[in-house]
């Protein structure tokens, strides 16, 4: 009977699970497709080269949706098991709360699972592509946009006006080379059309002439009339460039590669500590105990009382020159801090996002049970997600300031969290009221609220 139970919580929480994973991934993939459109339309670029930059960037989407669509299955699943009285059934047949709980434990260990190898295998390799993509993007120019009337003069080599730009062509086409060109080539002709290919603009004129000059043989002066001749121009980043870099963010490393920056920014902080000690050691102004101390008394020093004016500005200076060279190896020191603790936070986030789904259930368990099926229940879902993220993203700010331990910034929520979940979980178990469900429903549904007093009549 327990393995049925098992096996018919387990299906009622993959297809939920399913379908809100395509709806979010969907709205969070319109949401960027949204703000990407002025990177990738007007570029000239292929279809494939679009889809292929959606899908790179698909894998940061997932990671975000992934947890959030735990929380969302787990909540319309036991929400409807609740509203069937199916839990109810379930305790009365002496099933425990942490025995229905169980198969959504083991759901969210397996996605979680998934999740982690997804997050530190193959989410930093994608990113790191996605990366490199997105700025050959950014590099290139859309094809040739030509204005009638106008010069167009951000091509390599020449300059070119066209009268009118027609369905049939270019009309009154007029090429000059740059001033800089050994060889002047000035051409005039009456129409003409203009295509793109391997980086490069080809011009077929015709009904024209051709002027030629060597700058370096002034009296070699050519001129030539033609029905019909080609021109080939270089363009700048007309085609899409792909660039292989080895360089890599921290969004963009495994958890391995980390600890390997890690490692070695405490070795550069080490050799940096060493160097201010052995400023110290060499300073003949300084008899205090530690680096820190002769920081903090330099402008007491400055202010001591000597007899001979002369030994006052001598000093001065050979402290003003031990200070600066202490304060540089300072911003060092700090620098080796800061890179050391983003690093620390982008791996423990890595992990923490794993875990998210674990906890998720320890709070949606009884929130669905206590909720039931409703519709709001994808907006408390939205809403929890959102506080976790933020207090997340708050984390990463205070990590990377120093202002907070990265490990313990980044695994607050999850611990948080997971408080409230097991005290949410252990009043229910109990049949214990834990929230005013009417109350809720008053003060966050927006249709509730009332401005200004009814009037009876």
């Amino acid at each position: 009977m327990i393995k049925t139970i098992d096996k018919y919580i387990f299906r009622e929480l993959l297809t939920p699970f399913m379908y809100s994973l395509v709806v979010l991934t969907m709205v969070f993939l319109v949401n960027f497709v949204i703000r990407a459109m002025d990177r990738i339309l007007g570029k000239g670029l292929s279809f494939l080269v679009i889809l292929e930059y959606i899908i790179l960037n698909l894998a940061w989407i997932l990671a975000l949706a992934i947890p959030l669509s735990v929380l969302v299955a787990i909540l319309l699943a036991y929400g409807r098991l609740a509203t069937d009285h199916e839990v109810t059934a379930m305790r009365s047949g002496g099933i425990s709360f942490p025995r229905i709980m169980a198969p959504a434990l083991v759901f969210a260990i397996l996605v979680g699972s998934f999740t982690l190898y997804f997050n530190t295998t193959i989410l930093p390799d994608v990113n790191h592509r996605a990366r490199l993509l997105g700025s050959d993007i950014y590099r290139k120019r859309p094809d040739m946009d030509i204005v009638p009337g106008y010069f167009i003069d951000d091509l390599p080599d020449y300059n070119i006006r066209v009268n009118e730009v027609t369905e049939e062509g270019l009309m009154g086409v007029v090429i000059f080379s740059k001033s800089d060109q050994r060889e002047q080539v000035s051409i005039f002709a009456e129409s003409g059309r203009a295509e793109t290919a391997s980086g490069q603009i080809i011009f077929t004129l015709y009904n024209g002439e051709k002027h030629l000059l060597d700058l370096d043989k002034l009296d070699d002066y050519q001129r030539e009339y033609f029905d019909s001749t080609r021109l080939t121009v270089k363009g700048n980043n007309l085609e899409l460039k792909r660039r292989e870099s080895a360089v890599r963010g921290d969004r963009e490393m495994t958890p391995a590669m980390m600890y390997k920056r890690i490692d070695e920014n405490k070795g550069r902080y080490q050799r940096t500590i060493d160097r201010m000690l052995s400023i110290r050691i060499k300073s003949p102004l300084f008899d205090g105990d530690s680096v820190v101390n002769m920081i903090a008394v330099m402008d007491t020093i400055r202010r001591l009382p000597v007899p001979d004016k002369a030994n006052i500005d001598a000093k001065t200076r050979v402290w003003n020159r031990t200070i600066d060279k202490l304060e540089s190896q300072e911003r060092l020191l700090n620098s080796y801090l800061k890179q050391i603790n983003k690093y620390l936070v982008e791996i423990h986030k890595k992990y923490a996002m794993a875990a998210t789904c674990i906890v998720f259930v320890l709070v949606g368990v009884p929130l669905g049970i206590m909720t039931r099926k409703s519709s709001g229940t994808i907006g408390v879902a939205i809403g929890m997600f959102f506080i976790y993220w933020a207090a997340l993203i708050a984390g990463e700010e205070l990590a990377d300031r120093r202002m907070l331990d990265p490990v313990l910034a980044m695994w607050a929520p999850n611990g948080l969290m997971t408080i409230v979940g097991l005290w949410i979980s252990f009043q229910v178990s109990r049949e214990r009221t834990v929230i005013n469900l009417l109350w809720l429903k008053t003060v966050f549904n927006p249709l509730n609220w009332h401005i200004f007093s009814r009037t009876t009549t």
